[in-house]
């Protein structure tokens, strides 16, 4: 299996393999063949988005895990993560856990292991998902389910449908929820789940809360809530 590494290639930038020269107008004709070196997008990636994506490949590190060896989960369902590497985390951990990718709209370029059931989206909104989570048989909503809901860090509002998801893990289980929203309105986001301490943090030193670390964050929330069974099943979390 092939981990993607989100610090990016050391090679330099791709050029055409046969390294023509572009090709010589000639007067009173319109040439059909395009040149590609003048196109060619010479800007570097943006530092930033790479320390972004460092910081939340950590911060699920450290979730996955806690629910691998701490709460014993071993099913799980990647929401639309923005960070490659997350299900190989998984396998590490948990080499026979069931992971299922859903890949809402506009989050087609992020690449599931091979290994992966994929739910697509296909513009579909999230009840439509949901039901799809449901009737897919993929994962068992009787046992306890782990949910990595870390959408891309952009600036946006938490899902508004997680009472939704809550009602449909039967047999209990967590939510890991990220967002750039400010931290009231991601810790109500996460309400339907009793949260885990330390609640809503700043990813990069997630587990500590805020209040402990005075470094500067990266401005991404993150927390981890816990739904109690309701089968008479309860995990060994509990």
């Amino acid at each position: 299996m092939i981990v993607t590494d989100v610090r990016g290639s050391k090679a330099g930038p791709l050029t055409a393999a046969s390294q023509r020269p572009d090709p010589v107008p000639v007067p009173g004709q319109r040439s059909r063949v395009v040149g590609l070196g003048r196109r060619a997008d010479t800007r570097l990636p943006d530092p930033r988005h790479a320390e972004r994506l460092r910081l939340h490949e950590r911060f699920l590190g450290r979730v996955v895990d806690y629910l691998c060896a701490d709460a014993g989960v071993d099913q799980f369902v990647d929401w639309g993560c923005a960070v490659p590497g997350t299900v190989a985390r998984v396998r590490e951990r948990r080499p026979d856990a069931a992971v299922v990718h859903v890949a809402p709209h506009g989050t087609a370029g992020v690449l599931p292991a091979a290994d992966t059931a994929v739910l697509s989206g296909d513009g579909a909104d999230p009840a439509t998902l949901l039901h799809r989570l449901r009737t897919c048989g993929l994962v068992d909503l009787d046992r306890p389910l782990a949910v990595l809901l870390t959408r891309p860090p952009a600036a946006d509002t938490p899902p508004t449908w997680i009472g939704d998801l809550h009602s449909l893990m039967r047999g209990g289980g967590f939510l890991c929820l990220t967002s750039t929203a400010p931290h009231a309105a991601v810790r109500d986001a996460l309400a339907p789940f009793r949260p885990v301490e330390p609640g809503v943090a700043d990813i990069a030193w997630w587990p500590y809360p805020d209040e402990d670390v005075s470094a500067p964050g990266s401005g991404v929330r993150g927390g981890l809530g816990r739904a109690a069974a309701r089968t008479g099943r309860p995990g060994p979390w509990r």
